[in-house]
């Protein structure tokens, strides 16, 4: 699988291939939401869904569409490349289907606190302009923030309130970038790995590129050797070409993520990256090494906010939460 974007991927099977729109839910659907769905998209779909009733599978079939079933320990399904099928994982009896309601991501949000932890801001036209959202947008985000005690006014603008607890809330509350990622396997250090991924978006004319988890963290507060690249990218690339082969979640040693938060990447006032390689946001450094392998990830994530938290002072002159 290589993703064209954040919503399409282009699959291949052998000799068939096709490029799908990826919808993901993480909740069941029933078959009056395969329709609306069908009333919205006009191309192929590969529907992800984490359990589907007997009457959502007869739905999915009808519509021609691609579905995977993905209940947290396998993946099964079917997809369609070009009027062929592929069937995947062991076809088993029917999964009842499960109902929540997941929501709208606010991604303006996220945005917002990513840039006041970067630093302080005068007012809300400058936070509009620095992060993309409308200034009646802006001003909604922060009163929601300000609720949650995560942000105040000062005389001089918007900051944070206390910046460790913006990180806690951060590694509590941020559902992930989204969009589409795959996962590769190679023998060289995740470094190496990584600039050879950036070596090969940069060559087919990506302007948007950024290192995230292990290697990022390594650049700017090295404390243990990376076990694993991030790399964000506007489209996606097939990394067979740097020698990289697919792997599962337990093997990867390089993500490879087209995502769909607009956050990700550094923002206007960032500190430039001290390699070779373009740096993520920090607050998406810290998420990823988070969720980094390794035992040893809590003390990772300790010793990166204190050098977020160092490096934050320094550029405020020490006036900043």
């Amino acid at each position: 699988m290589t993703p064209l974007d954040a919503d399409h991927a282009e699959l291949r099977a052998g000799p068939h291939r096709g490029v799908l729109r990826v919808v993901h839910s993480p909740a069941a659907l029933n078959p009056s939401d395969v329709g609306k769905l069908a009333s919205r998209h006009r191309e192929p779909l590969l529907l992800v869904v984490p359990a589907a009733s007997p009457a959502v599978r007869t739905a999915v079939d009808a519509a021609g569409w691609s579905c995977l079933i993905d209940d947290g320990q396998q993946v099964t399904g079917t997809l369609r490349l070009a009027g062929h099928q592929v069937r995947i994982g062991r076809q088993g009896g029917d999964i009842p289907s499960r109902r929540t309601s997941p929501g709208r991501v606010p991604w303006g949000t996220f945005t917002l606190v990513r840039r006041l932890v970067e630093r302080p801001w005068a007012g809300q036209q400058q936070l509009a302009d620095a992060t993309g959202l409308s200034q009646p947008r802006v001003s909604q985000a922060l009163a929601a923030l300000t609720e949650q005690g995560l942000v105040r006014r000062a005389a001089t603008g918007w900051d944070v309130t206390d910046v460790d607890a913006v990180f806690e809330w951060w590694l509590r509350s941020y559902p992930g970038p989204r969009g589409l990622r795959t996962l590769w396997y190679g023998l060289d250090p995740p470094v190496q790995q990584a600039q050879s991924v950036v070596g090969l978006l940069s060559h087919v004319g990506q302007e948007r590129i950024a290192i995230s988890g292990d290697v990022a963290a390594d650049l700017i507060a090295p404390w243990r050797n990376p076990h694993r690249a991030v790399v964000y990218a506007q489209t996606g690339v097939d990394p067979t070409a740097a020698g990289l082969t697919p792997a599962g979640e337990g093997d990867a040693t390089v993500e490879l993520i087209v995502p769909r938060d607009p956050g990700v990447w550094p923002g206007p006032t960032a500190e430039k990256s001290p390699g070779s390689l373009p740096l993520a946001d920090p607050l998406q450094i810290l998420w990823d090494v988070a969720r980094a392998p390794g035992p040893d990830s809590d003390e990772a994530v300790r010793h990166l906010r204190r050098v977020l938290r160092d490096r934050r002072q320094r550029s405020t002159g020490g006036q900043a939460a």
